[in-house]
């Protein structure tokens, strides 16, 4: 644990104690700004599982407009309370660490860091949508708001993601760590449970990665640009029936489909239907499949993925002949 974190922890403790008199002074104040110490649904990762992006659902915006706190810069409208408190492990690795917003609506995006310090963004990349890339990120907490630039509350999903060190910090960076050259599947995703017959399911995903898969340097005949992790685990439980396992992408860009089945076989598809891979796999066995959901170019890009696992199907009785 950093120093700052024990900080942070401590000053909750001392805030703990004086709640009285606090509450007596700053009541006001207290209604017009975030605070960190209400902290937010609980969420963790490192800088090596974060290397394939980490995402978490929710709803931005809130109550409490920005604009009338003079103690956190910022606009918008958030919750008192952070959306999310996460604890992460740098693991003395160095990297950077990334939060992005993914949403239809315009947000904003807040955060205080382990240190106390608070950090903003509103427009990023001439979009609508907030970035923040905090350079050589320590171990430690961060609370995160994701906010509403307009009052009205929206669904988004908010984005970890950690980078090589020294892309936003000018001069000369630091010596990069060694890239990933082919998927690993024993790094796992994020995990998904599915049973023969028990309806399907669906994920977002950012598509693609840092691994060329072009280079051919991974005995995997397969093309395009994935993350180093699986960006899913399937489980399948099959039921003891003959299962079809089928799984589709549909992106906003020029999507691949690549699998490593139980047996650590791999399947691979590019274009099923226009610039969107399928995959159905007859008589899967159970067990679990690894996922990456690709791109053929380089840039990344917002993709859903659908899972579903069907078994034979039921011949319905025929009725007798008539005489």
């Amino acid at each position: 644990m950093s120093i700052y974190t024990r900080f942070k922890q401590g000053f909750l403790i001392a805030a703990a104690g004086g709640a009285v008199s606090v509450a007596l002074t700053g009541a006001a104040a207290a209604q017009q700004c975030p605070d960190w110490q209400l902290g937010g649904i609980q969420i963790a990762t490192d800088a090596e599982t974060a290397w394939s992006a980490q995402q978490y659902p929710l709803f931005a915006g809130g109550g409490l407009n920005l604009a009338s706190c003079g103690s956190v810069e910022g606009v918008g409208f958030v919750t008192p309370a952070p959306n999310f408190t996460l604890e992460y492990d740098a693991r003395n690795m160095g990297r950077d660490l990334e939060f992005r917003v993914q949403t239809d609506c315009d947000t904003t995006l807040l955060i205080n860091d382990f240190s106390g310090q608070w950090h903003f963004n509103d427009d990023e990349d001439g979009t609508l949508q907030p970035r923040l890339r905090l350079p050589n990120a320590a171990s430690g907490r961060y609370d995160i708001w994701v906010g509403s630039y307009g009052q009205q509350a929206c669904q988004a999903t908010l984005v970890a993601e950690t980078f090589p060190p020294g892309g936003s910090t000018g001069g000369t960076p630091p010596q990069q760590p060694a890239q990933p050259t082919c998927p690993d599947w024993s790094l796992g995703g994020a995990e998904v449970r599915l049973s023969t017959g028990a309806g399907g399911d669906s994920r977002q995903v950012v598509a693609g990665g840092g691994v060329d898969l072009f280079d051919n340097q991974c005995g995997i005949q397969a093309h395009g640009y994935v993350a180093q992790a699986p960006d899913f685990s399937l489980y399948l439980d099959t039921q003891g029936q003959v299962t079809s396992l089928d799984i589709a992408v549909q992106g906003s860009c020029d999507t691949t489909l690549l699998v490593n089945d139980p047996n650590t076989s791999w399947v691979f598809n590019d274009d099923a239907t226009d610039l969107q891979p399928a995959i159905q796999i007859g008589d899967a066995v159970e067990g679990r499949y690894d996922i990456w959901v690709g791109t053929f170019g380089q840039a990344t890009c917002d993709a859903s993925i659908t899972f579903s696992a069907s078994g034979p199907a039921v011949q319905q009785p025929q009725a007798p002949a008539g005489k």
